[in-house]
C-alpha cells in the first residue's frame, strides 16, 4: 500500500457527532506504482495539474492537495499517491470533472505519465476523514507523512474511534498547536475497494526528526495516566485490533497545499 493509504473502514454507530455529514471531509486518492529512477520525472510531469488543483483549493471545492513519494520502499506496491480533499461528495464530483476535462485535453501529458507507471495496478481510494485538523504549512513545504496503520475487529469500530478521541486526539491537537506537526486524520475507507477494518492515521510533519517531539510527546501522556489506566488503554487496544496487522509507513510530499 502506497503513501497516504494505509488505513481505515470504521462503522460508526453514531456518525452524527462528527459533523452534519458524519465526517469532516473526504480523500480522494490515486496510486500508482513507478519504477524506480523515474519517480522525479513523474511527479515533474504531474506538476501540469497544480493550477487545476489551485483553482478547486480557491473555490472551496476542495480543502487540499499533494503529491508523496514513499520513502520506504516495499517491493510490488504502489509508490506514488495523488491526493485531493473534497469537502463532500458533491464537491468530489465537481473536482473529478475539472481533473478529467484537464486529462482529456492534454493527451501527451497524460501519455508520457503512463508511460512511467505500471497502471495494472493503478489504484484509487475514496477516504472519510472522522477526526483531524490542520496548521497551515510554509509556501513550498515538503512535508513528512508518517502513517500508521491497524485493522480493527469486526463491530469494533466506534469503540476504536472513542479510544481514539480519549487519548490521541488531545495529544495531536496540542502538537498542531504547538506547530510540532502541520496536521493528523484520522480517516476511513468510505467507497470500499479493500476489506473492511483497515484504520489509518497520517500525520503531517514538517520533517523526519519531529517523529521523536510526537513519540515524547505520547510517552509523557501515557505516564500522566492515572495508575492502572495505561494496563487498562493497553489491553482495550488490543482487544480491539486484529493481532498482527499494525503496519508503517513514511513518505514525502514532494507537492503540498493545505488551507
Amino acid at each position: 500500500m502506497t503513501a497516504r493509504l494505509l488505513a481505515v473502514t470504521i462503522v460508526l454507530s453514531s456518525a452524527a457527532t462528527v459533523s452534519a455529514q458524519g465526517y469532516k471531509y473526504l480523500n480522494s486518492v490515486a496510486t500508482f506504482k513507478v519504477a524506480p529512477g523515474k519517480e522525479t520525472a513523474f511527479v515533474d510531469k504531474g506538476k501540469a495539474f497544480i493550477p487545476v488543483l489551485d483553482k478547486l483549493l480557491d473555490s472551496g471545492l476542495i480543502l487540499g492537495y499533494g503529491i508523496d513519494v514513499d520513502m520506504l520502499h516495499v517491493p510490488g506496491s504502489n509508490n506514488i499517491a495523488f491526493w485531493t480533499e473534497p469537502v463532500n461528495y458533491d464537491a468530489l464530483a465537481k473536482s473529478d470533472d475539472a481533473i478529467d476535462a484537464f486529462i482529456k485535453s492534454n493527451a501527451a501529458l497524460m501519455q508520457d505519465l503512463t508511460s512511467m507507471a505500471d497502471m495494472t495496478t493503478h489504484h484509487d481510494f475514496i477516504l472519510r476523514t472522522w477526526e483531524g485538523s490542520h496548521k497551515g504549512a510554509p509556501t513550498g513545504a515538503q512535508p513528512v507523512e508518517d502513517i500508521d496503520s491497524v485493522r480493527v475487529k469486526p463491530g469494533r469500530g466506534h469503540d476504536f474511534l472513542t479510544l481514539f478521541r480519549n487519548f490521541d486526539k488531545p495529544v495531536y491537537e496540542k502538537l498542531v498547536a504547538d506547530g510540532v506537526i502541520y496536521a493528523y486524520e484520522l480517516d476511513s475507507e468510505a467507497v470500499h475497494t479493500m476489506e473492511p477494518g483497515l484504520l489509518w492515521v497520517i500525520v503531517t510533519m514538517p520533517d523526519l526528526g519531529a517523529k521523536d517531539r510526537v513519540n515524547a510527546a505520547f510517552d509523557a501522556a501515557e505516564k500522566a495516566l492515572p495508575e492502572g489506566e495505561r494496563d487498562i488503554m493497553d489491553k482495550e487496544y488490543e482487544e480491539l485490533v486484529v493481532p498482527g496487522s499494525h503496519r508503517d509507513s513514511l513518505s514525502t510530499s514532494v507537492v503540498f497545499r493545505v488551507k
